[in-house]
């Protein structure tokens, strides 16, 4: 598991915001190596623990959980 310039790692507990502001428990996936190619922003592939899905999100939407 190698740290990013972000400092998350693959498998890794994180808080990932949603668009009302709500912060849902999820998992650091890796990152989204095609964001550059689209013009967007840093971005990263999460799971969401419930288990519902599975999603492309913002580096800035995600922030580190304690277990």
């Amino acid at each position: 598991m190698n740290a990013r310039p972000h400092g998350f790692t693959e498998g890794q507990p994180v808080w990932v915001e949603d668009g009302d502001g709500k912060h849902h428990p999820g998992v650091f996936v890796g990152d989204n190596e095609n964001a550059g190619w689209f013009g967007g922003g840093p971005s990263a592939y999460v799971i969401h623990e419930d288990g519902s899905q599975a999603e492309v999100v913002s580096i800035f939407r995600i922030t580190p959980r304690e277990t």
